[in-house]
């Protein structure tokens, strides 16, 4: 599951309600709270989801991955990583972090082999995410076939810094539901990139009261197999 949760600054127990429901097994969050007790507030979101934080808090200005606690014993590594620390939001005018979680879990049936999970935030313009591309182009590189790369991406599908990740990842699901804006939404700006060895069955995008008000936002949920 991919959650923009802008931050906890809307309504957090409708948030935590929306992740509750969906009851995954790895959770990669965007916009998590980074400021003051920000660390602090995402481990406290993921617990009251029945979760743990396993990558991300203050390396990942503000990207974050959770897992459910039959899956801590499998997590190989888990790192938050910053890239470009002084973009600016264009609506606000001060500096907005960037950066990407990264969490390797190992198989839990002993056959070997490591999943890699990245949940990214690419920023809201388009200069700046071309800035950020080339990263997650050495990334995808590096980390495919084995990898589930999530998050906000700040482009509809065809978008040229989500074309420039295919190949090697490919496209979770290209008749997923749009996720934004909250209400009516009319854009996929959410959802997952995978490398070969993935086998999606699907990808959907809850609604509900709930996800009106948890954020502005709406999640993307993966349903896969490795």
């Amino acid at each position: 599951m991919t959650y923009n949760i802008k931050s906890l600054e809307l309504d957090g127990a409708a948030a935590r309600r929306v992740v509750r429901a969906q009851r995954p097994d790895v959770l990669l969050l965007q916009e998590a709270p980074r400021w003051v007790r920000g660390r602090r507030r995402t481990r406290g979101f993921a617990r009251d989801v029945g979760m743990v934080v396993v990558a991300g808090g203050i390396a990942g200005r503000g990207a974050a991955i959770a897992v459910a606690p039959h899956l801590v014993p499998q997590v190989v590594e888990g790192r938050g990583v910053a890239f470009e620390p002084r973009t600016v939001r264009f609506r606000q005018g001060f500096p907005t972090p960037r950066g990407y979680a990264l969490a390797r879990l190992a198989r839990s049936d002993g056959e070997g082999g490591v999943l890699t999970f990245v949940s990214v935030h690419l920023s809201a313009q388009r200069p700046q995410r071309a800035q950020h591309v080339p990263v997650y182009v050495e990334l995808a590189a590096r980390e495919a076939p084995d990898l589930v790369l999530g998050g906000d991406l700040n482009e509809n599908p065809r978008g040229p810094s989500v074309l420039a990740l295919q190949p090697p990842l490919r496209d979770a699901d290209p008749g997923q539901a749009p996720t934004e804006p909250v209400d009516v939404p009319r854009t996929r700006l959410d959802g997952f990139l995978v490398g070969s060895t993935v086998t999606v069955h699907q990808v959907t995008v809850p609604d509900g009261p709930d996800v009106l008000v948890g954020s502005d936002h709406r999640p993307a949920v993966l349903d896969m197999s490795w």
